[in-house]
């Protein structure tokens, strides 16, 4: 009966380490696949986007990882994550 718990143990703890390994794509883990281009930065004096590479979100915020400045965390509230076109800088610019 040991041998039988032990063998699940480590298909479970086997599968759980793919799942994760797996999950590290543009888009935080959890319900729904979010894959964002872009994060607007909604500071006070900054109001652009900047284009990202992958992204984490956290309880306080997001960590991105992008492409001109290398890693930056935003807390929650001073950032919006765009799919593809940001409705603040695309409308300014007409």
């Amino acid at each position: 009966m040991k041998k039988i718990l032990i063998i699940i143990l480590l298909i479970t703890l086997i599968f759980v380490s793919c799942a994760m390994t797996f999950a590290s794509c543009n888009y935080s883990v959890g319900p729904g696949k979010f894959t964002f281009r872009k994060v607007h930065i909604c500071l006070e004096g900054v109001n652009r986007c900047i284009e990202i590479d992958k992204w984490h979100n956290d309880d306080v915020g997001i960590e991105v990882q992008s492409k001109q400045y290398g890693a930056i965390f935003f807390s929650e509230g001073t950032y919006i994550l765009i799919e593809n076109k940001c409705p603040i800088c695309d409308a300014e610019e007409k």
